[in-house]
């Protein structure tokens, strides 16, 4: 990243509420996709929710979003179940949302977290093919 004003470690503690981080979301709009795609994934495993409420805000393609779900479907912990459907499901609208997880290979855990959160929307999803 030529533009390292902010670094992953720099803003891992960060809540999402705060002028820092109004300022990190206008910084991280200005860098090419690449770029924010990159930052996002180096950020996932220090704080994955501050990385899901950044990736509300970088303003991604739909096809990049889509890439990046279904990345931390297969790799995420189950324990992020709750906050990629709270953050995703806005983002990807409630269909998509729904059908990607349905087709993704998750883990059982993070099948059951995924339906737990979901209010048993993955397993209907699975049942409609």
């Amino acid at each position: 990243m030529d533009d390292s004003r902010f670094t992953p470690e720099q803003v891992a503690l960060r809540s999402g509420n705060a002028q820092v981080d109004k300022d990190v979301r206008q910084w991280l709009v200005g860098l090419p996709i690449a770029e924010r795609l990159d930052f996002l994934k180096q950020l996932w495993p220090l704080n994955f929710r501050y990385s899901l409420r950044l990736l509300q805000a970088a303003q991604l393609p739909r096809q990049k979003n889509e890439c990046v779900f279904r990345h931390w479907l297969r790799a995420g912990h189950h324990n992020t179940a709750q906050e990629l459907i709270k953050r995703f499901e806005p983002v990807l609208g409630e269909r998509k949302f729904w059908q990607i997880a349905s087709q993704e290979t998750l883990s059982p855990t993070m099948r059951e977290f995924m339906n737990y959160y979901g209010l048993g929307r993955l397993d209907s999803q699975a049942q409609g093919k």
